[in-house]
């Protein structure tokens, strides 16, 4: 993490030639490029440029926002003001002497009007609007799986205060409840259903996923075929049996994703949180590059792709719990 980020800058500025810096105009943003390297760009803030236009404008994603703030220590940005950003993150693992970065991945399964009694797996639309108030008000960036395996792989940084939000099993008040309020507050979430469940009563129906995923908010992946404990073996059935028909309960759902919705298919949500090594080795085959359980607790960068950690969200928690929930690093003594 830099130290002094104004020496950092002076030491850019003045070597400038050296480093082959350019000089310009800012793409996309009103501000202007004072300086830049193949590492860095030093730009002057114009009257209308904001943290997330520079971060769309330099990062190529404009929720990678908090990267530039915390490089700078700013909330905000001000006209005329000179900001440095890192073009190349340095620490793609997000480790640091001090600790490493994790992401928490929250998971819900349904949701309810207002007003209605607590159903324990059921959050009130008011308690989840308070929720996505609180990781905008707080600085929390929602990202995607896909953010996230890159993350995972090596490939990308992702923003310091990351977290995932996953809906499981696909039930009709992800729709009526909850989608209403991700758009309100523009917040992405990644809905996991069972494939026999679409189209019953309390499930959803393609109609409503396609429109949801319109919107660009909302990723449907699958979360088997049956919803049945994948590690179980059935009493009487071989090991070849057995093998075929965790296949189709990852097959099934993500060829229908793919038909029906032109989504690719990457992650992969364990019925119950349950997996096994011969589940873990289906779903590797299949192409998934990461899979998802029930057990509590936060990702570091170095967490076994296939076997995420999630933590679930009840209708009682209030919003200090939450808080309590969003855990994005991990204090430990490395050296």
């Amino acid at each position: 993490m830099p130290v002094n980020r104004r020496r950092l800058k002076s030491r850019l500025l003045l070597l400038g030639l050296a480093a082959g810096l350019a000089w310009g105009c800012a793409p996309s943003t009103d501000s202007r490029v004072v300086a830049r390297s193949s590492d860095f760009v030093v730009v002057s803030a114009g009257s209308k440029t904001t943290l997330r236009s520079l971060a769309r404008a330099y990062l190529g994603d404009e929720s990678l926002y908090q990267i530039i703030a915390d490089f700078n220590d700013v909330s905000r940005v001000r006209g005329g003001q000179e900001l440095v950003i890192p073009l190349k993150p340095a620490n793609r693992a997000a480790v640091y002497p001090n600790g490493y970065q994790v992401v928490p991945i929250l998971t819900y399964h349904r949701f309810s009007p207002k007003g209605q009694g607590c159903d324990k797996l059921a959050v009130d639309a008011r308690s989840f609007a308070k929720q996505l108030a609180y990781l905008r008000d707080n600085h929390y960036s929602v990202i995607t799986f896909s953010q996230l395996a890159d993350f995972i792989e090596g490939k990308a940084a992702i923003p310091p205060k990351s977290v995932i939000l996953t809906i499981d099993d696909g039930y009709r008040s992800a729709y009526d409840v909850a989608y209403p309020v991700l758009r309100r507050y523009g917040q992405k979430a990644t809905i996991f259903v069972y494939s026999d469940f679409i189209g019953a009563g309390a499930g959803l129906t393609w109609a409503q996923m396609k429109e949801m995923v319109a919107s660009r908010l909302i990723d449907i992946q699958p979360h088997s075929k049956t919803h049945s404990d994948l590690t179980i073996r059935l009493e009487g059935e071989s090991e070849k049996a057995y093998t075929e028909r965790i296949r189709e309960e990852v097959r099934h759902p993500s060829q229908a994703i793919e038909r029906h919705l032109g989504l690719p298919i990457h992650t992969f949500s364990y019925p119950y949180g349950a997996e096994n090594n011969a589940v873990l080795a289906i779903v590797e085959a299949a192409g998934f590059r990461l899979g998802t359980t029930v057990t509590r607790g936060s990702n570091p960068s170095f967490a076994h792709p296939l076997a995420l950690r999630r933590t679930q969200i009840y209708c009682d928690d209030d919003i200090k719990i939450f808080a309590k929930r969003l855990d994005v690093f991990k204090n430990v003594a490395l050296r």
